[in-house]
Order: structure tokens, then sequence, then C-alpha cells
């Protein structure tokens, strides 16, 4: 069990974060003169680290707060994240002595929550007929880019999470 000073102060940090990721993806994609697309996960990234220190209770309650909070302030339309959240956390949590292990395999889990919260976002947002997408356009223009955005962001902080939460 954590104590209270970090169940307060986890749900901030991660706002921010939220807030951040927002502004890191608008101005990368203003760098690259919005020839592509790349959208910084940052949140993700620290939700990974995060999950296996608290309940699975807690997660799945700060999860889903910061799902809706994701989808009003992104999407606009409530739903996507306040489901792909928490199933990722439990997911997370489930698999942590795997995803966990090393550098490499938290690398790779990195990248394949991104993958997949990426393909099952814009898959719903074709779906539920939010948004009009080519999903070839996509691929290249916004999930590669978005890869290997993260993939960086992952390597800069990975020092400093594993000080932190391991």
């Amino acid at each position: 069990m954590k104590s209270s000073k970090e169940k307060i102060l986890t749900p901030i940090i991660l706002f921010l974060i939220l807030l951040l990721d927002g502004q890191l993806s608008r101005f990368f994609i203003g760098l690259l003169s919005g020839q592509c697309y790349p959208i910084s996960h940052l949140l993700l990234i620290y939700m990974i680290f995060i999950s296996i220190n608290f309940s699975r209770t807690f997660n799945l309650v700060l999860f889903m707060g910061l799902g809706l909070i994701y989808d009003v302030y992104y999407l606009h339309v409530i739903g996507i994240f306040v489901i792909l959240f928490p199933l990722l956390s439990a997911f997370i949590i489930y698999m942590n002595d795997v995803l966990l292990l090393n550098r490499l395999t938290r690398f790779l889990s990195v990248i394949t929550a991104v993958f997949l919260i990426e393909i099952v976002s814009v898959t719903l947002v074709l779906l539920l007929k939010l948004a009009a997408i080519d999903f070839s356009h996509f691929i290249i223009f916004s999930l590669v880019p978005t890869l290997l955005l993260n993939a960086v962001f992952f390597l800069v902080f990975q020092s400093l999470f594993e000080k932190v939460y391991l």
C-alpha cells in the first residue's frame, strides 16, 4: 500500500502529463510542418511504471477517471479511453512479471502499448464515424512517427522512472 501522499500526488502528476502530452504533440506536428502527426504518449509510459505500485482497485478508478478526462479533452466523446486506459492498466498489472523484467521488455511494452492504443482508438473512431481517416495514411503519417517519438521519450525517461518506481 502506497502512502496517502503518493495516492494524492499521482493523479495530479498524471493530469499534468496528460496536458503536457497535448502540447508536445502540437509542438512536434508544428515542427514537422504538419506533414507527419507524431502523438506524444508520455502518459502511457508513466502509466506502465506506476501501475505496479498501486492496488488494482485504485488503478481502475484512477485510469477510468483519467480516461474520462482524456476523452472529454481530446475527443469530445466519452467512452474510448474510459475503457482503454483501465484495460491497459489491468493488462500491465497482470503481466508485470514479464513486462517489467528488464529494459528491453519495458521498451517493447511501451511500443506495444502505444501501438495498441493508437490502433484501437483509430479503429473505434472510424467505427463510430467520429472522423474520416484513410487507414494507410494513418499508418504512414501518424502511427510510425508516433512510435518513433515515444521510443525516444522512453529512452530519455527510462532511467528516471526506474529510479523512482522500480
